[in-house]
């Protein structure tokens, strides 16, 4: 059934009438009209906005009988006895499709895939990719001739031209230091090579292709003025190499996805020697340094200094912005000093012509240097317990200087590069042979200074090198050599940035888990180019390309950072609840003195120590409209999910969150169905889903009815996260949701587990931080008042003063003000538990 909503301006409008026009078996387009629905209640359609508007609902049903697998449509509609008009014409709107999946399909041959594939390719089908997909997975492979030296040995092999797909999805070399997504219909044409290409098929199902990076080989994928598809290989070693593209065949891009990550994960393993075991916080520097929790790394909110001041640096505007902050009641965890600390050569030249001459910084902007720095800022800021520095992987942008004082300590190299983001074509750098002992001095160093983080940029450069000779001695000992020091100094409290180079993203660290002597260590990796407060045309398009590339990135070993933003910009609601739902860090660059309290009180939650806290998501968000382009200017949906343990009865029950972003630069509607939210595998669990900009709350919605629909609508800039909540069974007929901290754009986040006795009707909570937390009750009896017998606070009851109860059309929400009973109480600091007890 297809149904269509038709806004009236008032009553007294004319009535509408439309007609469904489809493709048939034959091609032939036939029309199909559309019957008005007295009762629409069956559609289930909730709306989010508080405003009213009179619609009427229309429905057709088309025959599943000998049909194609893919059918196109449009409608035409009018007004009375008005003029037919044409969807396309009237919304520039492109024809609809509806692919009809066949779930017993099986296909075990690749080349059947495909047109004119080359017969010399290597094909072996393979079991499933990953115990979690039931994808079929092949592995495609080709020879590499080695180098010779100064160049590369290089490969490229015709896959063919892709059979009966509708669109595609890919993710590029957008630059050397960054992939970008890519869509398109019915032919594809790659503007840059890709790393990962799917095809959207019209029998439903997503044909996955992944380019494989080992040791042996740099794989993309390319397309050739015909439309067929191309595995390119580059390698760098003297011997004969071998380039790996995985194929996975799957009813989800999600399914195709994690086969393929994983297949890739096993020929990497096959490739590449064993991991060691990295051993964190090692040097004395770090086991008498106090200031060590990583958690805080991850979940504390950052101020960064590179939009906020700029590259004109010195301690004094350092000192000041962190007073301001001050003054403005904005507690951060981590501060991190950006470019133009260090001491460097050719003062007064631009970023790429000057190199870097000592660890030490800069004694023009620095007189107390880093270690005078970083105390000057822990006992000023008491609540900052991360300080870190930015830093280019060969030191600075024009790498080392020749004549500097490091000069005389290591080997250094003059190194050719291919042209990136400046025209220089040669610079001098520590030789590859010399990488781990340069990091070994220059980490702790930086730990013996107070420096406990560390934001390592420029790494792209090491894939720029342009001879195989350079590109062979230093991208694999860079990459161990960084790796192993920021284990030992720093306990891999580092961001890795301009890093989407696939040496590092197929690496072992990132494709594979390694075994730590602790909790597993995540790398922070920044997931798309600058965040650029002055481009305009920037704006929707970073959150665009932020959610797409996590289509790719959440399947590695990293959490995935959306770079930094501002509070005070006309955009900055916008990339603050983008950079919520990411699941990844927050990092503000204000400029001193510009803040919106207002936003930053959005992104972060107090503890009862006097510091704050984001609040992550525990799995990241991504897109989940892959083939939708940006061009399209239709709603970006990120997806996240938040595990919560609710005991026994209730394994998993955690939280789906949907951030939605208008990329259209006009208002704009859509209909969300629940399967974009949550994949529905349980059965009988009902939901309450609450809007964090209107705080409206909808319930129950079901995942059993495929017609639970969310009507959205959004203006230019606009944006919504919408969080959806299990509804948790208590004796009596009774549900309640647990809704967390409702000032925080992830609230939802701040829950760490549930315990509920349904037959004593009592739910006990224990929370990450504090703020105004948020219980919704519905069923039998909820409007009576108090609903709640008890409510308590780490075993103290919680006053009236502290308790705001609020009736709706469905039950009844319950807000408790948790900072504010903290501080009553004057509690000391221990575990945040709530209980509840609902009167019978």
């Amino acid at each position: 059934m297809l149904c269509i909503e038709l806004e009236k301006i008032d009553e007294e409008a004319e009535s509408w009438e439309a007609v469904l026009w489809h493709s048939g078996v034959n091609g032939q387009w036939t029309e199909l009209p559309f019957r008005h629905l007295d009762d629409a209640a069956d559609l289930n359609i909730h709306t989010v906005s508080n405003q009213k508007s009179i619609c009427s609902y229309h429905s057709c049903t088309l025959s599943t009988e000998s049909r194609p697998a893919q059918i196109q449509f449009t409608l035409r509609f009018r007004a009375g006895n008005q003029t037919w008009q044409w969807a396309k014409d009237a919304f520039r709107e492109q024809d609809g499709e509806i692919c009809f999946q066949d779930p017993g399909f099986e296909l075990h041959s690749l080349q059947s895939c495909f047109q004119n594939p080359d017969i010399a390719l290597n094909i072996t089908h393979t079991p499933g990719g990953s115990e979690n997909t039931t994808a079929t997975v092949w592995e495609i492979s080709d020879t590499v001739p080695g180098a010779e030296d100064p160049n590369s040995g290089y490969t490229a092999r015709r896959i063919g031209l892709p059979r009966t797909f509708s669109h595609w999805f890919a993710l590029v070399r957008h630059s050397t230091a960054w992939i970008a997504p890519r869509q398109g219909q019915n032919e594809i044409r790659l503007d840059e090579e890709a790393i990962l290409c799917s095809f959207l098929r019209k029998d439903g199902l997503h044909l996955l292709f992944l380019a494989v990076t080992t040791e042996d080989a740099l794989t993309t994928l390319k397309t050739n003025d015909h439309g067929e598809l191309l595995m390119a290989g580059k390698n760098d070693s003297l011997h004969i190499g071998r380039c790996v593209v995985v194929a996975a065949l799957g009813t989800t891009l999600e399914d195709a996805m994690a086969a393929a990550v994983a297949r890739a994960g096993d020929v990497v393993r096959r490739s590449e020697p064993p991991l060691p075991t990295v051993r964190t916080e090692t040097s004395e520097e770090v086991k008498n340094n106090p200031i060590k929790d990583s958690q805080a790394w991850f979940n504390g909110l950052t101020y960064c200094t590179w939009n906020a001041l700029g590259q004109d640096l010195d301690q004094g505007k350092i000192y000041n912005a962190l007073q301001v902050l001050l003054e403005h009641g904005i507690t951060i965890t981590n501060f991190l000093i950006d470019d133009n600390w260090q001491s460097l050569d050719h003062a007064g030249e631009n970023q790429f012509e000057r190199s870097w001459t000592d660890f030490e910084a800069s004694d023009i902007g620095f007189p107390d240097k880093l270690s005078g720095l970083a105390a000057t800022i822990r006992h000023n800021h008491p609540t900052i317990r991360h300080v870190g520095v930015w830093h280019g992987i060969f030191g600075y942008w024009g790498g080392f200087s020749p004549d500097g004082g490091l000069a005389r300590r290591y080997s250094l190299r003059s190194v050719n590069k291919e042209r990136d983001y400046c025209d220089r074509k040669s610079f001098t750098v520590v030789d590859g042979k010399d990488a781990a002992r340069l990091y070994e001095d220059f980490y702790g160093f930086l730990s013996r200074s107070g420096i406990d983080s560390a934001k390592a940029d420029t790494r792209y450069l090491l894939d720029c090198l342009s001879s195989s000779e350079d590109r062979r001695s230093m991208i694999r000992r860079y990459d161990n050599a960084w790796q192993a020091a920021s284990a030992k100094y720093l306990s891999m409290r580092v961001i890795s940035c301009m890093a989407m180079i696939p040496q590092l993203l197929f690496s072992p660290e990132l494709l594979l888990k390694r075994a730590t002597n602790g909790d597993q260590q995540r790398l922070i990796m920044r997931n798309s180019d600058d965040f650029f407060p002055e481009v305009e045309s920037s704006h929707l398009w970073h959150v665009f390309w932020n959610a797409h590339n996590a289509i790719f990135t959440q399947h590695l070993n990293i959490i995935a950072d959306w770079d930094m933003f501002q509070t005070t910009h006309e955009y900055s609601s916008f990339h603050a609840a983008a950079r919520c739902v990411s699941g990844g860090p927050i990092c503000i660059s204000d400029y001193p003195g510009k803040h919106d309290l207002t936003v930053i009180k959005q992104l972060v939650a107090n503890l009862p120590d006097g510091s704050s806290r984001i609040l992550r998501p525990s799995v990241m968000g991504r897109s989940v409209q892959s083939y939708t382009a940006h061009r399209e200017e239709r709603f970006c949906k990120v997806a996240a999910f938040h595990d919560i343990s609710c005991g026994e009865h209730w394994p998993r029950a955690g939280t789906a969150i949907m951030g939605v972003f208008n990329m259209s630069t006009q208002t704009h509607v859509e209909f969300l169905p629940l399967t974009e939210f949550l994949d529905f595998k349980r059965s009988g669990i009902e939901y309450a889903q609450r809007s964090h900009v209107t705080g409206n709350i909808i319930v129950p919605l079901s995942g059993a009815s495929t017609r639970s629909l969310v009507k959205l609508e959004l203006g230019h800039k606009g944006y919504d996260i919408l969080t959806l909540y299990p509804l948790l069974s208590l004796h009596g007929g009774r549900q309640i949701a647990v809704l967390g901290l409702l000032g925080q754009m992830t609230g939802a986040a701040a829950v760490a587990e549930v315990d509920v006795k349904a037959d004593d009707r009592v739910i006990s909570i224990r929370l990450k931080a504090l703020g105004s937390f948020g219980l919704f009750i519905r069923g039998a009896g909820y409007h009576a008042n108090p609903v709640f017998a008890t409510i308590t606070l780490c075993g103290t009851s919680i006053t009236d003063a502290f308790q705001t109860v609020e009736h709706t059309m469905n039950g009844v929400l319950l807000k408790l003000d948790l900072e504010g009973t903290w501080k009553e109480l004057s509690l000391a600091d221990q575990a945040i538990m709530v209980e509840a007890r609902i009167r019978g």
